[in-house]
């Protein structure tokens, strides 16, 4: 019985004493390996490893998360002029990680897995002078790869000179594995408010939702979403009101094809001098080629990410084209089954569809072909008033009544419109394609 003691007592003693410098190689790697995938999946962002001591029980390090200029060039001009610091601010992340199957570091708990951390954040203007941000980032990183992780914000208060910032707190739970590029996100960040001598800027409740696992072909697969409660900026004699805002969207991939949707909500959007507006948009992409659209969107993230991402995109297209004309092919359907905007005169409503068939993939590719076979159907209502505003503007739009585009419906003005084997009927009646005109 007591050999069975000293043989546990030894494998315990292992455990604690000796997996801990094995396990934080193995938790280095993984934090390396969940870097790479962040920076993979964030755009114009860079994650750059400044120090990390590893020891046998504890390991610290500092990461610094960097815009790329390029990326973000308008903004990045614009701050250098205003700021006076050669450098875009960067944040850095100081990270404690207690290893081990069983860590007993301050940051940690008992439960077994490769290591606990703890994360606190600092802002580097550009000019090296950091600036401590309140909140932590506790996480728990799994065998698999797997890291569970809760970001937590108390109320508090910061003033610099004339500015200062108010913060009500933050509760953001995160859940990754870059083994398989899964990504869960369910948060809250409570109310802030920025003043400064003559202006302020008051973002109500935000609450984020994500449950999204890498897919085929460089896209992520599941949903998102983003409310906020409301936006108002005040200065003097001008306030700017923005409602409840809400964000959503879905993708995935079935034979390889993509599908994707999205809606965006504006309950209430005041602006003075124009008055009270809303705005809802409900679209969705099903049916893409993945393949096609991998290529075309990576091409444009390249272009974008230039040094002149002007000339870049307009290049684009010659490198696109054929992927452009399999996309096509393949087939695809654009919908935009909901378009509402509200204005002080009237509500203007539209949808639209469009259907385009696969096609032959072996036949040559003719852009008259894919216009044959495509069908395609749009509804407009237009109030008169706010048809009778753009007449101010633009006389000539007059020419949309004279030749039947839009019809009189009351109050409003109407266009449903059909399109069929290249024969357009606007309002009942056939009209030339392309229009005259147009």
């Amino acid at each position: 019985m007591k050999r069975w003691i000293v043989v546990l007592l030894v494998v315990l003693a292992v455990v604690v004493l000796v997996s801990p410098g094995i396990i934080g190689h193995l938790a280095e790697r993984n934090l390396e390996q969940n870097l790479v995938w962040a920076t993979s999946e964030s755009s114009g962002i860079e994650i750059q490893t400044e120090r990390f001591e590893r020891g046998w029980f504890t390991s610290e390090g500092r990461h610094r998360v960097l815009l790329d200029a390029a990326a973000f060039r308008e903004a990045a001009i614009s701050y250098r002029q205003s700021s006076g610091n050669d450098e875009l601010p960067s944040l850095l992340i100081d990270t404690r990680l207690d290893h081990g199957l069983v860590p007993v570091g301050d940051a940690g708990s008992l439960a077994p897995g490769l290591a606990n951390m703890l994360s606190t954040f600092q802002i580097d203007p550009g000019n090296g002078e950091l600036v401590e941000l309140p909140g932590s980032l506790r996480s728990k990183v799994g065998l698999s790869g797997s890291s569970d992780s809760r970001f937590l914000l108390e109320k508090g208060r910061y003033e610099s000179g004339e500015g200062r910032v108010e913060w009500n707190g933050a509760d953001i739970t995160l859940q990754t594995d870059w083994s398989d590029g899964t990504l869960i996100i369910d948060g809250r960040i409570e109310p802030i408010h920025i003043g400064s001598a003559d202006e302020t800027l008051d973002i109500g409740a935000l609450t984020v939702m994500a449950n999204q696992i890498r897919g085929g072909y460089g896209f992520n697969e599941g949903t998102a979403s983003l409310e906020i409660e409301s936006i108002v900026v005040e200065s003097p004699g001008n306030t700017v009101t923005v409602g409840a805002t809400a964000f959503s969207a879905g993708a995935d991939i079935a034979d390889s094809r993509l599908s994707f949707e999205s809606t965006i909500s504006v309950e209430e959007f005041v602006i003075p001098a124009m008055g009270e507006m809303s705005f809802v948009m409900d679209m969705a992409l099903n049916r893409l080629d993945a393949a096609s659209m991998q290529v075309i969107v990576q091409a444009f993230r390249e272009a974008q990410e230039s040094a002149d991402p002007e000339q870049a995109v307009a290049g684009v297209l010659p490198k696109i084209q054929d992927d452009v004309q399999q996309l096509l092919t393949a087939g695809a359907e654009i919908r935009l089954d909901q378009l509402d905007i509200s204005l002080p005169q009237g509500k203007l409503t539209t949808n639209l569809r469009i259907d385009i068939p696969e096609g032959d993939a072996g036949a040559n590719f003719s852009w008259a072909g894919v216009l044959l076979a495509m069908t395609a159907t749009a509804d407009l209502r237009l109030p008169t008033a706010l048809f009778d505003l753009v007449l101010t503007m633009n006389p000539q739009a007059n020419a949309l009544i004279a030749i039947g585009i839009l019809q009189r419906d009351g109050d409003d003005y109407v266009m449903q419109a059909e399109y069929a084997q290249g024969l357009l009927n606007v309002n009942g009646a056939p009209m030339p394609v392309p229009m005259p005109g147009m």
